[in-house]
């Protein structure tokens, strides 16, 4: 009985018996898991330059350079006071820049008035918006909300920052100036 069992033994070495379905199951699931976390690493991975990539840095304008100036336009509105009968009157210009600032101190004659007819037509699109949120921003203020030095500054900010979020044109507000400023 006992050759028998050795012989049944020697018969399933032979014939791959010694290895048992969980085994193969097991060497599939840990080949599976190396294939997916290879994957999965290459996927999250940080992606780096190669040597011939080269980033471009894109420098904002600054007070040193020659920007060209936009009329935004004239506007009269109510102010939010108390007795409703107080207004302000004021035009407002703007510098511009777009991606390509850079080269416009050095156009000249044709090329400096196409410069400025891509900015008007640019601006064309979008002149119902930038009056509708300068209107908009100024009528919510009050007389003392507007008056002083310290205060024009403030709404000169808040004015560029509304404006910034409905310039979606290839032209950008760098700054605002009040040409005309009454309060009555």
């Amino acid at each position: 009985m006992a050759e028998e069992k050795d012989k049944k033994k020697e018969k399933d070495k032979a014939a791959g018996g010694d290895k048992s379905p969980n085994m193969i199951v097991l060497i599939l699931f840990i080949f599976v898991a190396a294939f997916g976390g290879t994957f999965l690493a290459f996927q999250l991975a940080p992606k780096t330059i190669t040597v011939n990539q080269t980033i471009e840095e894109k420098r904002e304008p600054n007070e040193s350079d020659h920007l060209p100036i936009f009329p935004l336009g004239d506007f009269v509105v109510n102010l939010a006071d108390v007795s409703g009968s107080r207004f302000l009157k004021l035009s407002i210009t703007g510098k511009l820049y777009s991606e390509d600032f850079e080269g416009y101190a050095a156009l000249e004659g044709e090329e400096k008035h196409a410069y400025h007819l891509r900015i008007e037509e640019d601006l064309q699109n979008l002149m119902p918006a930038i009056k509708d949120v300068i209107i908009t921003s100024l009528s919510r203020k009050s007389s003392a909300e507007v008056i002083g030095y310290e205060n024009k500054i403030a709404l000169k900010s808040e004015l560029k920052e509304a404006l910034d979020q409905v310039m979606h044109g290839e032209f950008k507000i760098y700054d605002i100036y009040f040409t005309d400023f009454i309060v009555q």
